[in-house]
């Protein structure tokens, strides 16, 4: 199934990642050494998130959980696609200030959920 973000961009969300949207509903990951609970979006609510947020995103990140005001995002900047995490307090800020690599690769990131 193709999710309305992936039509919108033109994008493919990897299947691994659709398996932990479509199962899980929330996530323990490490953000600068402290263990942070993600509430992980729905399918619809990944693209009400990006349409609320893509302003201070920008098109390469895709949100698919989120904490307090803050997202994990994947990012399809480069030819990989990583796992981003996304400070909304500091984009207001600087967009570069906002961004926090966790994953350099969103299959070892499906591994460690």
């Amino acid at each position: 199934m193709k999710y309305d973000i992936e039509k919108a961009l033109n994008i493919s969300i990897p299947e691994e990642i659709k398996k932990i949207i479509e199962i899980k509903k929330e996530l323990s990951i490490m953000v600068d050494g402290e263990l942070s609970k993600f509430i992980v979006l729905s399918p619809d609510e990944v693209m009400e998130a990006y349409k609320e947020q893509c302003d201070l995103f920008g098109y390469d990140f895709v949100p698919f959980a989120f904490t307090d005001d803050d997202y994990l995002c994947l990012n399809y900047k480069n030819c990989d696609i990583s796992v981003v995490y996304w400070s909304t307090e500091r984009a207001t800020e600087s967009k570069t200030l906002a961004v926090f690599e966790l994953y350099s690769s969103y299959e070892d990131f499906a591994k460690d959920c």
